[in-house]
C-alpha cells in the first residue's frame, strides 16, 4: 500500500493507492535476484539483485543477511506485496546449502504475512520451455516475449523465471511454449 498526503491550503487528503505486487526471488547470500510484477498490469516492474560482493572478506554471514533484509525493507515499502514466489533450493554441498537457507530464512520472516509458494528449478524451466533446459535457453525464451526485458545477471534471469512461472501456472496470461519456440 502506498500512501500520499496532498496537503492543500484548505484540507489535507490521504491517498491509498494499492498495487498488488508479485515478487519472484532467486536467492543467494552473494547475489540474490529479484523480480516484481504488477499484478494488474501483469507486466514487471522492478528486475534487480541484491549483492554482497561489496562486502571484505571477514564480513560475516550475519552482517550479509543484515544488508539483504534491510535492502528488501526498502523495496517492499514500494512495491507491497502479495504473492512471494522463491525457487526452492537443492542440495548440492551441505556448507553452502546450509548458508542459502539462511537466506530463504530472512525472506520468509520477512514477508511471513503473504502468501509464499517454492518452485523447484525443474518445474520454472518446465513451465517457461522444457524441464531439461539450460539457464541461457530459458533466458532466451523469455526475451522472445519479453525483448526489452535487459538482465544483469543470472539471478535477475532466475528470479524473472520464477515469477512469470507463476503467472503461467496460475493462467494469468497466456503461454504457449510450441508457439513461442517457433518464435525467432
Amino acid at each position: 500500500m502506498i500512501i500520499s498526503i496532498i496537503d492543500c491550503h484548505l484540507y489535507t487528503k490521504v491517498v491509498i493507492s494499492l498495487i498488488r505486487s508479485l515478487y519472484g526471488f532467486d536467492l543467494s547470500m552473494e547475489c540474490t535476484g529479484l523480480t516484481i510484477f504488477d499484478l494488474e498490469s501483469l507486466q514487471p516492474v522492478l528486475i534487480t539483485s541484491i549483492s554482497t560482493s561489496h562486502f571484505k572478506k571477514s564480513a560475516t554471514h550475519g552482517q550479509k543477511l543484515k544488508y539483504i533484509e534491510d535492502e528488501l525493507i526498502k523495496i517492499r515499502k514500494e512495491y507491497q506485496p502479495e504473492v512471494v514466489t522463491i525457487e526452492r533450493g537443492f542440495s548440492r554441498f551441505n556448507t553452502s546449502t546450509q548458508v542459502i537457507y539462511r537466506v530463504h530464512g530472512v525472506v520468509n520472516k520477512l514477508f511471513h504475512d503473504y502468501e509464499q509458494i517454492y518452485y523447484p528449478p525443474k518445474s520454472v524451466k518446465e513451465a517457461i520451455c522444457r524441464g531439461d533446459a539450460t539457464k541461457k535457453y530459458v533466458q532466451d525464451t523469455i526475451h522472445k516475449i519479453y525483448p526489452k526485458i535487459e538482465f544483469n545477471n543470472e539471478d535477475e534471469s532466475d528470479s524473472f523465471a520464477v515469477a512469470l512461472t507463476y503467472l503461467i501456472k496460475k493462467n494469468l496470461i497466456d503461454w504457449d511454449k510450441e508457439k513461442i519456440k517457433k518464435m525467432k
